[in-house]
Order: structure tokens, then sequence, then C-alpha cells
């Protein structure tokens, strides 16, 4: 038979709720609603809407842009790993938010192997939580919400206070969460709280249960420093001296800045007059730092001086 033929054939021999199911989970990543569903069946029965023409609109649909954005930055950090590629200077369109950075970032970063953290689980991005399931680590979940996914350890703990023994952890990764400890979580269903020193309690318990050369990978917002309510803002001064508060060493750390033509690196960073939202749908910019344990220790060692003086000459480099 002839291939356009057979091929033609093929796009019709499921039934059509099965056709729509199956759209919706390769291009939205989820099952329909009863009532998309109930509107798409009857539209493909009486002749209104085509195969062709219902999977445009899906494929159209601003959740599916939002599905592609992370699912290219998921691509991107992923295969960065796979070949051993530290990602830095990225750049993403204007019009998105800080996770088109922090996931790539982070995950070019994630250990080939072993025990990893990841804390907040239950409201990450499940693009972002497939890539880590998929990334073959041991992977652990805590937070105070709950959220099931198969695949994963998952604790019910607070971050200042974890149900995890001392260095049981090979790597704790913390985007966009360390902004929100110790603030009002209502909008999460979780308590309210006014306790800025939670901050520097939660690093310094992620330090105890990391391994003898395990990291941190953190990211949070930069902008005016500023107590928001749900989550504190700060510049990189500000998060820089929370980090060393805690008895952490600063191996890795890049801003990002969120401008007219999209995201890009941001060696030197103006905080003053950077809000929250002010210049697309969340952060107008974000730190990725991947921190050690033991600032003093390292600090001593050849190579923790010399990251040092490379991370405060760089705002001097030039680079395309």
């Amino acid at each position: 038979m002839d291939s356009l033929v057979r091929a033609g054939l093929g796009a019709y021999e499921t039934p059509d709720r099965d056709f729509v199911e199956q759209a919706f989970r390769d291009v939205l990543r989820r099952p329909p609603e009863d009532e998309a569903l109930e509107r798409a069946l009857a539209k493909l029965a009486n002749g209104t809407l085509s195969r062709a023409t219902f999977l445009h609109e899906l494929t159209t649909a601003p959740e599916a842009a939002r599905i592609r954005e992370l699912d290219d930055a998921v691509a991107l950090g992923l295969a960065a790993r796979a070949r051993g590629e530290r990602l830095a200077w990225l750049r993403a369109p204007a019009g998105t938010d800080e996770r088109v950075v922090e996931i790539p970032w982070v995950l070019s970063r994630l250990v080939s192997a072993g025990r990893v953290l990841e804390v907040g689980y239950a409201f990450a991005e499940a693009p972002y939580l497939v890539a880590l399931l998929r990334s073959g680590v041991e992977l652990v979940g805590v937070d105070l919400a709950e959220r099931d996914v198969e695949g994963m350890e998952r604790l019910v703990g607070d971050v200042r206070a974890l149900p995890l023994p001392d260095r049981s952890i090979d790597q704790a990764l913390l985007v966009s969460t360390l902004e929100h400890v110790g603030a009002d979580n209502t909008g999460y269903g979780l308590a309210a709280e006014s306790d800025p020193a939670s901050r520097a309690g939660a690093l310094r318990e992620l330090a105890r249960v990391l391994r003898p050369g395990g990291t941190l990978l953190v990211t949070v917002p930069l902008g005016e420093p500023g107590d928001q309510g749900w989550f504190r803002l700060d510049d990189v001064r500000g998060w820089t001296r929370l980090f060393a508060s805690a008895g952490l060493f600063v191996e890795e750390q890049e801003a990002y800045e969120l401008g007219a033509e999209g995201w890009a690196a941001a060696p030197v960073f103006h905080a003053d007059g950077v809000g929250y939202g002010d210049r697309g749908p969340a952060a107008s910019a974000v730190l990725c730092t991947e921190l050690s344990a033991g600032r003093l220790r390292r600090l001593a060692t050849p190579d923790g001086l010399s990251r040092t003086v490379r991370r405060r000459l760089r705002p001097f480099r030039h680079r395309p």
C-alpha cells in the first residue's frame, strides 16, 4: 500500500476517546478534564473538528508553550550533564520566567550518581521532577506538603529539621525554595510565619546532612532587598552574606537578569528598583549558586582561595 495512504489510515486506527486522551498526554503531559474531553469528542463526532485541527489547537495553546519552554530547559541541562559540561552564560527568551535558567543550570551540575535531596518537591515543576527521575540518581524529596510521585523517596518534614541522619546526602537542591523558608506560605496551603533567621537555619541543617565533598545547589530571586511576605527578595551581596553566615563556601555563582531581549548573565547586577514581577511573569533576576560545607576550611585550601578570587574578579572579565 502507498506509504501516505497507510499513514493516513493509521491516524484513524484508534477510537476518538483514545486519540484525545493520548494527545493530551503527549502534548500537555496530563489527562484531559472531563468537560474538555466530552467537548472534543462531540465535535469530532459531528464533524466540526478534525483530528489535525484538534492537535493544532493543543500544540498552539499557552499551556503547550509553557511545556515547550520547560522541555527545552530540561533537554539543555541533561545533555550538558551527559557531556560533563557545567552550563554558564545561559540565554532564554523574553516573556519567560526564571525556571528556564534555573533548571538547565541545576541539571547540568547534578551529580552523576548518589543520593540527591530535592527540597520543596511538592510544588516543583513536573518536567523538572521527571528530569530528576530520569537522571539515574537516588532521589529523595522533602516538603511540608505531600505529593504522590513514584520513583522517589518522599519525606514529610521541615528543611530546618530534616528527618535524615548526618552525612547521608550527596547533593541537595533548592530551586526557588530558600526564599520561602520562614515566610507566609499560606498560598501553598501551609502555615504563615515570619522568621527570617530560618533561612540560615535551613542552610546549616542541609550542611549537616551533606556527605564530605557534597554540594548544595541553590537558586533564589534577585532584586531590591525586602520582605515580600510570602518570600524574601535580596541582592547578590545579601544572599552571599547569608550563605557565609551558615558556614557555606561559594564554589560557583552566576546572576541572571531578565531584560527586553530575554534572560542573560549579569556579572554586574544592580538591584536598586528591581522588583518581583516588574519585567516578566515572576522574578526579574535570579542567582544560581553552588555551595559546599565548611567555609573556613574550604577557604584555606589553594583551590578554595583561587575560586574566591576568580568569583570576585568575574565582573571585570569580558565574555561575548
